[in-house]
């Protein structure tokens, strides 16, 4: 065995097998432990016709530190897993697993066969939101977990978000015009590098112009560049870009020393966060951005970096209503190949806007685990549930054996979304017969295919309720005369049947027992006393009595247990 690191965080444990044998075959697990915690991968090892094949699989593994991002009001853990088959992913905050609602949402996006981008969004973050996150990932083949410490109180590597401008970019001059103060405020954490151009030309200090960073509030920032006895070989566009490790922004303000010294407009602010909408049954895709700017801005698309060309399948909309805008692309008929990162980029004169979307394509319905059953015992019915992952509500049919369970009365389906990408199917059988035992099956398709549950068996049906009667015996016990050593039994049976009744043997005045050699049974409607080889002290009265809630009904006999005569000898 040998252990090597391969990143920073990351190392490589190997087992090696020398001349492998048949008998090297099996289950392998590795574990590894540390003072925070420990992780297991599980590697089956299975030969197939007598060759030795290693199987095709991966177990999860994250080879890259996960990371923490903002972008406006919304916070974005990532991950980068590597596994094969797909995993399952549960996102945990401490231990409270975390579920897709209003405010959280998560997305797994692969990249590659076997390697996946995992995200946890949040909007709108609070201090409450801070904590020990825990992304976990599964399969066959082992488990992983990467850890992120999201803290509110101080900066980090993992808390922490990119520059963004919180008011309109000014420009001040004095009243004697000897002075002219380009003003911009941000909000960044950790704290930007801030950096000035004019045009394409870096702005640096000198006696004539001075740059300062002020901190006005927690993660706030003032940033200023001055200008003294501005002349106009200053005028020109000049740009304020800010960065840290998370990002970058930037503000443009254009300074006109023979006109106002201030533009009038805005640059484009978002007036509704960007969203994908899908209509038409999943054929036609538009995302969508409404902003707020002045003068009209100029619009590009780009997918996965590159920029997006109009054609049949795919067109670009600006709308413009008063000082706002309707910005969207339409996507018909989308295709697998149609997903990735598309990006709508939002700029005038006076800054600009990045809008980014993921569309995922899903191709068939999923069917994440075997069927359940449930039963409603006082309305007598069962209820067989599936739960289905898909872009848009599948077409869903139940079979029993062979044949379709056909929609009625008694036969209701469901299917209702739980939660995005994920529906609930179910089958409800009402007044539940015999007929209905069985074996049952769920198959959910859509225009790209079809995918089918593991059959699930139906064998218990709810009884139907009744109200509870006085137990009454209606074969009573019987006199026996018993042969010494032979096995004889005690036998009664109740003329309705009910589980629920106590079953009670007496011997004389004495209750019975039950020991290796006297056992006592009750299906609800028979109870046998036992005796597996009969001896004289076994000679007695002998009583039982069955009770419920309602009452009770009793039976006596008499056993009379004879000794057998031994056999002489012949001379």
């Amino acid at each position: 065995m040998s252990l090597t690191m391969d990143q920073k965080l990351y190392h490589i444990a190997c087992l090696e097998i020398s001349s492998v044998v048949s008998s090297d075959q099996g289950e392998y697990r590795a574990q590894a432990k540390n003072k925070h915690g420990s992780g297991v991968a599980t590697i089956n090892l299975n030969f197939e016709s007598g060759s030795k094949k290693i199987p095709d699989g991966k177990s999860p593994r994250f080879p890259k530190k996960p990371t923490i991002r903002q972008e406006e009001d919304l916070l974005i853990m990532e991950c980068v897993l590597e596994a094969h088959p797909v995993p399952d992913i549960v996102w945990y905050c401490s231990e409270k697993e975390i579920c897709n609602n209003q405010r959280t949402k998560m997305t797994r996006k692969a990249i590659t066969k076997d390697s996946y981008i995992l995200t946890l969004e949040i909007q709108n973050p609070t201090k409450e939101d801070g904590g020990n996150y825990r992304c976990n990932a599964i399969n066959m083949y082992g488990e992983s977990n990467a850890n992120i410490a999201l803290n509110f109180q101080g900066a980090s590597d993992a808390n922490g978000f990119a520059p963004s401008f919180i008011e309109k970019p000014r420009i001040i001059p004095n009243e004697s015009g000897t002075l002219i103060t380009m003003k911009c405020k941000c909000k960044a954490k950790p704290e930007p590098t801030v950096t000035w151009y004019r045009g394409q030309d870096l702005v640096e200090k000198s006696k004539k112009i001075k740059i300062n960073t002020t901190v006005i509030a927690e993660d706030t920032y003032e940033l200023t560049l001055e200008i003294k006895d501005p002349g106009a070989t200053d005028g020109g566009t000049y740009r304020c870009n800010v960065k840290n490790e998370y990002g970058e922004s930037n503000a443009n303000l254009n300074l006109n020393i023979e006109a106002e010294p201030e533009p009038e407009g805005e640059g484009p602010t978002f007036i509704e966060k960007p969203r994908i909408v899908s209509e038409n049954n999943g054929k036609l895709v538009i995302m969508e951005c409404k902003v707020k700017a002045d003068p009209k801005p100029d619009v590009i698309w780009f997918r996965n970096g590159e920029v997006i060309k109009e054609s049949n399948k795919i067109k670009t909309f600006i709308e413009q209503r008063g000082d706002q805008y309707y910005i969207k692309l339409e996507l018909l008929d989308p295709q697998l190949e149609d997903s990735g990162l598309y990006k709508c980029n939002i700029k005038n004169t006076l800054g600009e806007l990045n809008a980014n979307l993921t569309l995922n394509i899903e191709i068939v319905p999923v069917i994440k685990d075997k069927p359940k059953i449930i039963k409603i015992i006082k309305k007598r019915t069962v209820v067989i549930e599936c739960t289905v992952a898909s872009k848009f509500e599948p077409k869903c049919t139940w079979y029993k054996e062979t044949s379709t369970v056909k929609e009625s009365k008694r036969h209701v389906y469901q299917v209702e979304q739980t939660k995005e990408g994920e529906f609930a199917v179910k089958l409800e059988i009402n007044d539940v017969e015999e007929s209905d035992k069985g074996a049952y099956k769920l198959v959910a398709s859509n225009e790209k295919g079809e995918a089918v549950s593991q059959i699930v068996n139906l064998v218990d049906i709810p009884e139907e309720e009744r109200k509870p009667c006085k137990p009454e015996i209606s074969r009573k016990l019987a006199d026996q005369k018993v042969a010494e050593s032979k096995t004889f039994e005690l036998l009664v049976s109740l003329s309705q049947t009910d589980r629920k009744c106590k079953v009670e043997w007496y011997k004389g005045s004495t209750v019975i027992r039950e020991t290796k050699d006297i056992t006592t049974t009750f299906d609800g409607t028979t109870a046998r006393l036992t005796f597996s080889s009969a001896r004289t002290e076994h000679t007695s009265n002998y009583k039982v009595i069955v009770t419920n809630e309602v009452g009770k009904d009793e039976s006596s006999c008499k056993i009379t247990v004879e000794k057998v005569a031994k056999k002489k000898k012949k001379k």
